[in-house]
């Protein structure tokens, strides 16, 4: 009998797959980036607490991420939850809104979950989350992380900072936010811990806001109001980032930079009559023919916030030049195939050198990705795990 083409050539493409798939699945392991001798955290140093009570990260066979065998890609992971919210943002978890005004005027919104007729007043430990680019508490991978946070074993209250203009906030004065703009941050940490004076508190960030949370944490000092802070795919460098998604790529041009201009300008869209009602002129024909980010920042935030230009910017407000004057327990989450943040601008040696710094680096998991699978993700363990293990300590 003659050999079948088709019988082989199906054979050799299974055999490809399986061959990749033990690739990606034996370089799945976390690995964990510190100093030589880390922060001592009530009589315990923090890489030791991780190892004793973050499985997700630490453990021989638990502390792995493998991605979906449908989302094998970085583009794939990093997608995935637009392309499901296009047909639809899923409701996870349930808030209650509580909107704060800042000394200059401005609304910030307090989503708080679970909401307080469900889990009146106490001093259990809140997790205090920050959103990406132009999003907010709707997010999936916010919500995704609220859940885990408040489900058993966990019960953690959070509350999730919409700032100026985003999710549903009104705008109240000329200004939006920006990556490095921790005064708004701050006032709303402040606001919290006066509501709040018997709870720890964390923070964590992703993405944009991540940048913000850990340049916040690095000014303050000891002066932070948060027991400990998490970043997740943190750009660090801001120029550098940018320029990494302005690569003359196909799925730069075509994915990337209209996604993340698309959230941006209709941020500014919804927004305009109130940004341009103010002092400060913008340049109108210009906007309207944005198509870069890094325009948007020349033309838009750089003009709102008193910057000389894009470039000055992203210089004040990067949060990798902070991060040596981070004083709390600090853990980091990045992906190595991550197409926003890429590997080359993660600080390393900062996180060599700072004792109370960890960096959790994975080998997949994309851009805010880390799909376990079509409806689980990976992040929202490990958080839980490390909010837990230092509530207690502290």
């Amino acid at each position: 009998m003659a050999p079948n083409p088709f019988l082989a050539t199906g054979v050799l493409m299974a055999g490809t797959v399986a061959a990749m798939r033990k690739r990606t699945v034996d370089s799945s392991r976390v690995e964990l980036l510190h100093a030589p001798e880390t922060a001592t955290i009530n009589g315990e140093s923090l890489l030791e607490i991780i190892q004793n009570e973050c499985p997700s990260l630490a453990d021989p066979e638990h502390g792995r991420f493998v991605p979906s065998l449908l989302l094998p890609t970085s583009d794939l992971q990093t997608c995935y939850n637009a392309i499901c919210e296009r047909f639809g943002r899923p409701r996870i978890v349930k808030y209650e809104r509580e909107l704060i005004t800042t000394e200059d005027g401005g609304t910030i919104g307090l989503d708080w979950s679970p909401p307080f007729e469900q889990l009146p007043p106490d001093d259990r430990p809140i997790v205090v989350l920050s959103h990406g680019l132009s999003g907010g508490s709707q997010e999936t991978y916010v919500q995704l992380t609220v859940k885990q946070l408040t489900s058993e074993p966990y019960n953690f209250r959070t509350v999730v900072v919409n700032y100026r203009g985003c999710a549903g906030v009104k705008l109240t004065t000329h200004v939006l936010y920006n990556g490095g703009f921790t005064s708004d941050y701050k006032f709303a940490l402040s606001h919290i811990r006066k509501r709040f004076l018997q709870s720890s508190l964390i923070g964590i960030g992703y993405s944009l806001g991540a940048n913000l949370v850990t340049k916040y944490v690095g000014e303050e000092g000891p002066a932070c109001l948060l027991s400990a802070a998490i970043s997740v795919c943190n750009p660090y460098d801001l120029a550098a980032s940018s320029d990494a998604i302005e690569v003359p790529t196909l799925r730069n041009k075509h994915v990337y930079t209209p996604a993340m201009l698309l959230g941006l300008m209709h941020l500014y869209r919804r927004h305009q009559k109130a940004i341009e009602a103010g002092p400060i002129k913008f340049d109108t024909e210009a906007i309207a023919n944005i198509k870069r980010l890094r325009e948007f920042d020349d033309l838009i935030t750089s003009r709102a916030f008193g910057y000389k230009d894009s470039t000055d910017y992203y210089t004040k407000c990067s949060c990798a030049q902070f991060m040596p004057s981070i004083c709390i327990p600090f853990l980091a989450i990045s992906s190595l195939d991550d197409p926003v943040c890429p590997e080359k601008i993660i600080p390393r040696d900062t996180f060599r050198s700072n004792p109370y710094l960890i960096l959790a680096l994975t080998e997949h998991g994309g851009h805010l990705g880390y799909h376990e699978s079509l409806s689980a993700s990976w992040y929202p363990r490990p958080i839980a795990e490390f909010c837990a293990a230092i509530s207690q300590r502290t």
